[in-house]
């Protein structure tokens, strides 16, 4: 069997599962949204369908989660994986709702925010293991 866990791990552990359910859930009504938009706003504006919407705000939304946890020091997968997943969704949702032709290259600005994501987080668990 494992071992007792101690009482900030199971601190933590809660916040986690807390910063989850409230990611998901904002991702949820986000859904909904993007779907009332699309019916509501469609015979206006082509470039608005549900999927684009929702990519477009789900990565915020994932970011904003990714923050909560490292702001709150749970280093975890979750951390990593709402950050790539988030700057992926961004780029995407951008890339969706603008014309590549105009010399935007999203792709790059999300690999260069991606690197930054990924400095910053091992320069913060390399400093908790030194302290």
């Amino acid at each position: 069997m494992g071992e007792p866990k101690s009482e900030l791990e199971v601190k933590r552990a809660a916040v986690e599962k807390k910063n989850t359910i409230v990611a998901l859930v904002a991702l949820a009504v986000w859904l909904g949204l993007s779907f009332l938009g699309e019916a509501l706003f469609i015979d206006q504006n082509e470039r608005l369908d549900a999927g684009a919407i929702f990519v477009i705000g789900g990565g915020p939304i994932l970011l904003i989660s990714a923050l909560h946890l490292l702001f709150s020091r749970i280093l975890s997968r979750g951390l990593v994986i709402r950050s790539i997943l988030g700057i992926i969704l961004i780029g995407t949702g951008l890339g969706e709702l603008t014309d590549l032709s105009k010399s935007v290259i999203w792709g790059s600005v999300g690999a260069g925010v991606l690197a930054v994501v990924v400095v910053a987080i091992v320069w913060r668990v390399l400093r908790r293991s030194s302290a």
